[in-house]
């Protein structure tokens, strides 16, 4: 007999839980139970877990390299079938959701696995992929459903920035937007400063193609760094290169993917020398998830950093995310060496958490504090230069005013926090997820998310390319996302006036301030976890007792702090968070008739 539960993973250790995290809020809006499982290199625990409840849905993901996701599934589904976890005649209903290369790749070859498979595609409309996961779910009242569905996944937004936005892709004039200018000398080894010449945004990207060698991306970053488009590049590192760098002899025996595979100091270097061309873009590694502190200092001896920021989380990259082995605590004390070891070489810092929060569900309240707390472990370790990265769109669902009253809590948090002698730069960006696989979609909607990006006033730019939702970048696809932007940017300028008016509206200004009370009153019940804490109107004199390790260790494992997305059960949150109107995010005593809850509710339940 089988049960009426949803049981989903993301294959092969894939991080990217976004997908599965969508469907399984569309099952429980139709009464079906959810069990999620953290991303893992192994089946086993999948597996237990069907034999163990018999769910009537079973769903798999993997959003990295095609080729590696069909092997994947092919291997997922021949160990359910021929170790007896699902039989042919249980009905048990499979799905398996990928790139859309992947799908494509997939179409025939899921007609000889021992077991059916319904393949996910993308869909140029978000009211497609919703119906097709209702369908799948075989729900009741689907109509309803969908029209539930519809006030959350297309809220209202300014109008004013879909005109610009046709305006910013007509005709594909953009292409015509001339390469950014060469910075001083000083400026190439100075991030700060290479922001205080630009005339707009500086630009920075993630870059790494997966392959057996780093040679394709060597070449990659030469061609970026010729066609002067970007002033930054991440390395978008491979799975084991943020695991096992300096380790090579585990790249020979575990499955790689998601980068480029760099092993030693000298595959660093060649990386490097690589932006030597062009307008000289810096260059930073992603972070990676074990000796954080001798790895910067590696990065520093090979070139990387000069002229760089670089970011580290707070609270992820380890058993939470399933990224790393460490327990958050663990993890949370090294990322604060790392940040201090930053400091020395008087690095700008970045601590990208509110994206990870993003991600998993988290409402606004949440995500203000995140930022709260990042500028507060940046004050308590000495950072002069403090970026904050503010994606946009992210999850999809958020609205044009549900962003912009976050992200200006969040900011007035940080005002209130920072001490005089910090310089705080804002870095906006767009969220993957939400653009369409239909490329020219896609790049109206890169232009439409830069404009509201530009409202933030940023100095820094994350260029997310229009083709993501299909594929990960390649040069040509930086190059041209990189014109797209910048031509959003100079229309942006051009009609500020008028935009900014649109932005002067009661509904960001009401929620902008509910936010901040919300996240103080979250702010404080983390200080009181510091054993010599004393209530305090001033939240800036809760700083030392929140900037903590073990008192942010202590938060997420008493679930103070967390969220209902984190799937590793030592660290999730047990309450619900909904889109409302607006695409606002709140939280809510239940989802068919909900009622907003505030953080003290929360806090007692």
């Amino acid at each position: 007999m089988r049960t009426n539960i949803f049981v989903a993973t993301t294959l092969a250790g894939d991080p990217h839980t976004e997908g599965i995290h969508q469907a399984a809020k569309i099952a429980r809006l139709g009464g079906i139970d959810v069990k999620l499982l953290p991303p893992s290199d192994s089946l086993d625990s999948f597996c237990q877990i069907i034999k163990e409840v018999k769910p009537a849905f079973v769903g798999m993901s993997y959003r990295l390299t095609p080729e590696v996701g069909c092997a994947e599934l092919e291997k997922a589904v021949n160990y359910l079938f021929y170790e007896g976890v699902i039989k042919t005649e249980d009905n048990v209903k499979i799905c398996f959701a990928g790139l859309p290369q992947t799908i494509d790749m997939l179409r025939e070859r899921v007609k000889e696995f021992p077991l059916k498979v319904e393949l996910v595609a993308a869909f140029p409309e978000i009211m497609d992929r919703a119906r097709e996961t209702v369908e799948f779910f075989g729900l009741k009242n689907q109509e309803q459903l969908l029209a539930a569905l519809k006030e959350e996944l297309l809220p209202q937004g300014i109008k004013l920035l879909d005109q610009l936005a046709d305006e910013v892709v007509r005709n594909d004039d953009y292409k015509n937007e001339p390469p950014l200018r060469i910075p001083s000398d000083a400026a190439m080894t100075d991030y700060t400063l290479r922001i205080k010449e630009s005339p707009i945004p500086v630009l920075r990207t993630h870059f790494g193609i997966p392959d057996s060698t780093i040679l394709p991306t060597v070449e990659g970053i030469r061609q970026i760094a010729e066609a002067r488009v970007v002033d930054e590049i991440s390395l978008g590192s491979s799975d084991l290169s943020q695991r096992y760098f300096g380790q090579p002899e585990m790249f020979e025996r575990l499955k790689n993917d998601g980068g480029v595979p760099y092993k030693s100091a000298e595959d660093l270097r060649m990386l490097f020398l690589a932006t030597r061309y062009g307008n000289y873009p810096s260059l930073k590694p992603y972070c990676h998830v074990r000796d954080l502190v001798a790895f910067v200092k590696t990065c520093i001896d090979c070139g990387l950093l000069r002229g760089a920021h670089q970011a580290v989380p707070l609270f992820w990259f380890n058993e939470m995310d399933g990224r790393g082995a460490m327990t958050v605590r663990e993890s949370i004390y090294e990322h604060f060496d790392c940040v201090r070891e930053l400091v020395k070489y008087g690095i700008p810092v970045e601590m990208n958490d509110p994206n990870q929060w993003s991600s998993r569900l988290a409402h606004d309240t949440l995500i203000a504090t995140s930022y709260a707390l990042i500028c507060s472990v940046m004050s308590v370790c000495g950072v002069r230069d403090m970026v904050f990265q503010m994606q946009m769109n992210k999850p999809k669902e958020v609205g044009d005013f549900a962003d912009l009253a976050k992200m200006g809590a969040a900011l007035d948090l940080i005002n209130q926090l920072k001490s005089q002698g910090q310089r705080v730069y804002i870095e906006t960006r767009t969220g993957i997820e939400s653009l369409s696989p239909d490329m020219n979609k896609a790049k109206w909607q890169l232009g439409r998310s830069t404009l509201l990006q530009m409202c933030m006033n940023p100095q820094i730019i994350h260029i997310v390319s229009y083709c993501e939702a299909n594929y990960a970048a390649r040069p040509e696809d930086i190059i041209d996302s990189s014109q797209l932007i910048r031509r959003a940017v100079k229309i942006f300028q051009e009609n500020k006036n008028d935009i900014l008016r649109e932005l002067d509206s009661p509904i960001i200004a009401q929620r902008r301030e509910h936010l901040v009370n919300e996240a103080k009153v979250l702010y404080d019940r983390i200080a009181q976890e510091h054993p010599n804490y004393h209530k305090s109107r001033d939240i800036r004199e809760l700083l030392s007792y929140v900037a903590n390790p073990g008192v942010l260790a202590t938060a997420v494992e008493k679930h103070i702090f967390t969220a209902p997305g984190v799937i590793n059960p030592k660290y999730k949150g047990n309450f619900l968070t909904k889109v409302m109107k607006y695409g606002m995010i709140d939280l809510v005593d239940n989802y068919t008739q909900p009622r907003t809850l505030s953080e003290k509710e929360r806090l007692i339940m």
